[in-house]
Formats: structure tokens, C-alpha cells, sequence
């Protein structure tokens, strides 16, 4: 197939042969076997040169597809194997700094040959298939056609503000943040209406407050005593113990929105990436305190990837190098 693409590109036997690094007999042998497999002529020879028939012409539109989808495969599995140690993640920025660098001191040191790297943060349209990194975590539904998308957590909200905030606008029920400042994502200008709609009845004004573009500048927002925020649970673990924020209800309410793990098909299967999608299934499975039950029966449900937490912490790589003080 070399041969024939090769001559077909010059129009001539022997510059098809230079390029390939055989001899020009070699090429007219080529084509001629497979001029006879296919039962066409493909090039007419004249004494100018070289001429695609009818046939030729036809038969190379219709390989180059395939001949496309073939280099670009072998470059991918290339890229692959050159990266199987490494992995180029793009994180949604306040979990990233909330949630996952917390944690990544563990995978490190079970994985001390895996490389993890952050590049910029990319909003993905959630039904896109493009995808300029190795793996994302992104902030969404998980619905990418095309890619692999597990849902690690997020789903669980909770009503925050501030203790001055609380005890001046006295709120007591769901009703009461009717007449609250409502802090806003703006990537996500939906969220307190669906929050409404489904816990506290429709409400015209739930869209109405300050916009922020990142959680992390509506958790400030809040921690200041600029209104009262829905936010992701995962995202508040400190600011709530430390009372820098106070729970307004005492409970989660259920989102459609949560963070995903997701990458492009074929970049799924990256050792690297698998490693990566398993301690991130251990972290989001195990329940808090975890570590401080070693040797103990866990609690847990299987993790998000389908993977089926380990019974005991003590046979748990994690949860051994996790109850190791830090270096």
C-alpha cells in the first residue's frame, strides 16, 4: 500500500522508490501485484511518466481515510507508551485547591514513578468531544459522548454563610432565603433555581445576587458575610470545622451537577490515567476518618469506578501510606 500511495503522490516509480528506500523494481512489483488483486489497472505508463486511471484515482480517495485513521492511531499508541508515566490533568480550580492537593501527598508516595501534571483549566462543553489534556476534572452532568466520564463526588450541596450573617438575617427556615442575598456561580446561573424549585418552591428573584466565576471566590464571598451560598460539600470540609462557615440547615441537598474524572477514550487506557482514576475512586468511597480506623472493618459502598474498596484498611495501600505522618 506504501508503494502505491507513494507513487501515486509523485507520479513516479522512482521517486516512490527514493522515498521508501527501495529499488524502483521493487515499486513496479508492488503495483503490479496489486494491480492484479484488484483486478484494475491503476496507473497508466507513458513516456512522460506516470498517470492515475480512472480507477487508480477512485481507489486512493477511498484508502486515504483509512490510511489517516491508521497514522493517527500509531500516533496515539505511540504518545501513549512514550507517556505512561506521566499525565497532563486539567482541574477545575477550586477543587483542585480544596479538595484534590489535600490529598495527592498519598498518590504520590504510592506512585512516586507517576508524574502528575497541571495545566490550565479549560471549561469543557459538556457534550464535547474535544479534549486537549489527558484526563479532567471537570464540574458538570458527565455526559461526554466520546470520552470517559466517572463521577466522583460534588452532588451533595449544603446552604452556608457566615455566623454573623446568620444570627442578622435569622434563618430559620427554607422560606427565610427568600429574603437573603443569594451568592451566584456564573458558570452555573441555574443553580439556586433549581434549588428553589425542588426544596423550597418557585422563587422569580433566585437568580438575582453577586456573580462569582469560581467557588473558591463565592467561599470568600460567604466567609465575609456577603449573603448565604449553595455549594458542593467537598469543597467547605475546612471552612465548616473551622466555623469559618456555618451549615444554615444542618444537611445536603442533592445536585445533578457534580465532579467528573473524564478523558477521551482512547487515553482511558493509559496506565497513568488508571492510577490515577483508582485512588481518586479510593478517596471519594472511603467515608472520613478512614484512617483513623486501621485494622478496623470500613464502612464503605464501591467506588465510583466500579472497583471494590478493599475491607479492611490494613490491606489498603492508601489508607497505609494515608496514616503515615508527613515527610
Amino acid at each position: 500500500m506504501n508503494a502505491f500511495t507513494a507513487a501515486a503522490r509523485h507520479l513516479s516509480f522512482s521517486k516512490a522508490a527514493k522515498e521508501l528506500f527501495v529499488t524502483q523494481s521493487a515499486i513496479s512489483r508492488h503495483i503490479a501485484t496489486l494491480e492484479n488483486y484488484l483486478g484494475h489497472t491503476l496507473f497508466l505508463r507513458t513516456t512522460t511518466g506516470l498517470q492515475l486511471t480512472r480507477m487508480g484515482a477512485t481507489y486512493l480517495s477511498l484508502i486515504r481515510p483509512a490510511l489517516h485513521t491508521l497514522e493517527s492511531a500509531t500516533s496515539q499508541v505511540m504518545t501513549t507508551q512514550q507517556s505512561a508515566k506521566s499525565l497532563n490533568v486539567s482541574a477545575a480550580p477550586t477543587f483542585a485547591a480544596q479538595w484534590l492537593f489535600p490529598r495527592l501527598r498519598v498518590f504520590r508516595e504510592v506512585h512516586p514513578d507517576i508524574s502528575v501534571n497541571f495545566v490550565r483549566y479549560s471549561v469543557a462543553d459538556y457534550k464535547s468531544t474535544e479534549f486537549d489534556f489527558d484526563a479532567s476534572i471537570q464540574y458538570g452532568y458527565g455526559d461526554w459522548p466520546d470520552g470517559t466520564a466517572t463521577y466522583l463526588t460534588g452532588r451533595e450541596t449544603r446552604v452556608v454563610c457566615s455566623p454573623d450573617y446568620l444570627a442578622q438575617q435569622g434563618i430559620q427556615s427554607l422560606e427565610d432565603l427568600r429574603r437573603c442575598t443569594l451568592l451566584q456561580h456564573i458558570e452555573i446561573p441555574l443553580s439556586w433555581e433549581y434549588w428553589f424549585s425542588t426544596y423550597a418552591g418557585e422563587f422569580d428573584r433566585s437568580r438575582f445576587g453577586p456573580g462569582f466565576s469560581l467557588f473558591s471566590m463565592i467561599i470568600q464571598a460567604a466567609s465575609s458575610g456577603f449573603g448565604v451560598a449553595l455549594i458542593p460539600d467537598c469543597l467547605i470540609e475546612k471552612e465548616l470545622e473551622n466555623g469559618i462557615l456555618v451549615d444554615v440547615f444542618g444537611r445536603t441537598f442533592e445536585s445533578p451537577l457534580g465532579y467528573y474524572l473524564c478523558a477521551p477514550n482512547w487515553r482511558s487506557n493509559m496506565e497513568s490515567y488508571d492510577l490515577l482514576s483508582e485512588w481518586l475512586s479510593h478517596e471519594c468511597s472511603h467515608p472520613a476518618g478512614a484512617l483513623a480506623s486501621a485494622g478496623k472493618t470500613l464502612a464503605v459502598t464501591p467506588g465510583p469506578a466500579g472497583r471494590n474498596p478493599p475491607a479492611s484498611a490494613l490491606d489498603c495501600i492508601y489508607c497505609k501510606a494515608g496514616s503515615a505522618p508527613a515527610a
